[in-house]
């Protein structure tokens, strides 16, 4: 994805955006009904009354601004309530929920159709032609209110919940993957070992949120280079961490354009790091398993929400999208994800957290062995996970019946470990 394309996706996702798309569209269809009367026959059908219609307009003004503050307030409750009850880096996805910006942006667009037609008929710019078209458009819009409020009530029922945003996330993490199935490794070229040359460093202190291969790519041709790109999106990086290590006679100029290829920002983005979902589920795991609020299903729940992420094909087990034996960008190399850090994202804190709780440590003591059968990449990392959360429960649990479905559990961790 380009750097351009990367910023219209963000940009659109901000929660005024489809409110304020609908708002100009419901400005548009009054203007377009104004012109179109322009053509209309002189003689009509029937006439609709400018009162008839201004009574219709002064009702959905009247009432949708209600709704619109009402779901707004929902909106806003339901987010303080996912940042409470799962984790604040949650929140972002809510925001983005389609469905409810949609609502919330047909509420909004309605109201302002209807104050913009009250405006244009209490001016008389309105032939009779034009109250008909007015007409026309103020029933699919009465049609739209109607099915948003249905859809609305059965949303403010969701959103915010705990089940609701593990969702959210886990749909995330889920098209992060399947992102990177399909473009493994950016397009690039796997890195197995750096190109010698110039480190380039970052200019300010941030997360690497996206960078534009094509771009690199360009650069590298143009300038007879090899890129080798050192911080994947989702990598904490400042002046003291290389972005690049770049092979060849590197030119100012395009250390500058080279730099103007990686977007930082101050938090990490879902898209185009996968390993940002785990971290998220791994946290409102966690926050779970705080005596404060002290609900291992919730839990439980999120283990098998992993599970069902990282028990999916390899997210780069090719790099070759096109299957023609050559990446897109092969001057620019991009490491691969490392599947120690899948494993440790998701798994860590439930294992360091739930240790003292056997009903989540047997549960994750079977994911962690259903992901090493199901998945051969994450297979050895998995089982040292197996491992570490038997080692940390043994020493948290004290029960000796606890202790003794412990062992039996852990059982084939040990095995494997001895296979070796």
């Amino acid at each position: 994805m380009s750097q351009i394309a990367f910023q219209l996706r963000q940009f659109a996702q901000r929660m005024w955006f489809l409110p304020a798309a609908f708002s100009a569209l419901a400005v548009f269809s009054i203007a377009i009904a104004y012109v179109l009367a322009q053509f209309a026959p002189k003689t009509l059908p029937f006439t609709v009354p400018s009162s008839g219609l201004m009574s219709i307009l002064t009702i959905l003004a009247s009432s949708l601004l209600t709704v619109a503050v009402f779901a707004l307030s929902t909106m806003v409750s339901a987010l303080v309530s996912a940042s409470s009850a799962t984790t604040p880096r949650a929140v972002p996805l809510i925001i983005g929920d389609r469905s409810a910006q949609t609502s919330i942006s047909v509420f909004i667009g309605a109201f302002l159709f209807s104050v913009v037609g009250i405006i244009g008929l209490s001016s008389g710019i309105y032939s009779e032609a034009g109250r008909l078209f007015l007409f026309g458009v103020t029933l699919a819009v009465l049609l739209l209110v109607v099915t948003a409020l249905i859809r609305w009530i059965g949303q403010i029922s969701a959103i915010g919940r705990v089940g609701h945003t593990i969702d959210r996330v886990e749909k995330a993490a889920r098209d992060a993957f399947e992102t990177l199935s399909a473009h493994p490794c950016f397009d690039c070229t796997e890195q197995i070992v750096a190109p010698e040359g110039m480190a380039i460093a970052a200019r300010t202190v941030g997360y690497v949120q996206h960078f534009d291969a094509g771009v690199l790519q360009r650069i590298a041709e143009a300038h007879n280079l090899t890129i080798g790109v050192l911080a994947r999106p989702g990598a904490y990086v400042g002046p003291d961490r290389p972005l690049l290590q770049v092979g060849g006679v590197v030119p100012d100029e395009a250390v500058d354009a080279m730099l103007g290829a990686f977007v930082l920002g101050d938090s990490r983005t879902f898209f185009s790091d996968p390993r940002f979902g785990l971290v998220v589920l791994g946290e409102i795991a966690s926050k779970a398993l705080s005596p404060g609020i002290n609900d291992p299903g919730t839990a439980i729940d999120v283990i098998g929400t992993l599970v069902r992420v990282l028990v999916t094909r390899p997210p780069e087990a090719d790099v070759d999208p096109d299957g023609n034996g050559k990446a897109r960008y092969d001057r620019v190399s991009v490491p691969p994800l490392d599947p120690t850090d899948l494993v440790v994202d998701g798994f860590r804190p439930i294992a360091r957290d739930g240790a003292g709780t056997i009903e989540v440590v047997l549960r994750l003591l079977v994911a962690l062995r259903m992901i090493a059968a199901a998945n051969p990449m994450l297979a050895a990392p998995a089982l040292a996970m197996a491992r570490d959360a038997a080692a940390r429960a043994k020493e948290a649990l004290t029960a000796k019946s606890d202790l003794s479905v412990l062992e039996e559990a852990s059982a084939f961790a040990r095995e494997a470990s001895a296979a070796k």
